[in-house]
């Protein structure tokens, strides 16, 4: 029941999400035609000619924050700040992956299981570039 409509609201936002995607389009379509074709017209007329690009982008701009949240406003929340430590962790592990301590440091337990870790790799042909 509860996975329904998480599923549900799920796909109302990624409906949401696309008709703004195609809004967008729409958009930046007539904008183009509207300055084209006040190409043509004196600084006047022109003006009035691009304002409905404002009106548009105003529009845009609503449907924007109501789909998405206003930008940079979750960076106020804590789990933007556990988001952001884990992802600088990884970075951070990526650039500078641990290393197994030497031999002399591991307890029997450990020795021992490295010993079966090893046997297995060489059992399977344990290759790192098998991997994803």
């Amino acid at each position: 029941m509860q996975h329904d409509k998480l599923r549900k609201k799920a796909k109302q936002k990624v409906q949401a999400k696309k008709a703004f995607y195609i809004l967008s389009f729409i958009f930046a379509a007539i904008s183009v035609i509207l300055v084209v074709i006040s190409l043509q017209f004196d600084d006047f007329v022109a003006f009035w000619i691009r304002f409905p690009i404002l009106v548009l982008g105003l529009i845009l701009a609503v449907m924007y924050i109501a789909i998405f949240g206003l930008p940079f406003a979750r960076f106020l929340s804590p789990e933007w700040e556990d988001e952001q430590i884990s992802r600088e962790l990884h970075r951070l592990y990526r650039e500078d992956p641990p290393q197994l301590p030497s031999g002399q440091e591991l307890s029997e337990e450990d020795r021992l299981e490295l010993e079966e870790l090893e046997r297995l790799k060489a059992k399977w042909d344990y290759r790192s570039d098998d991997f994803v």
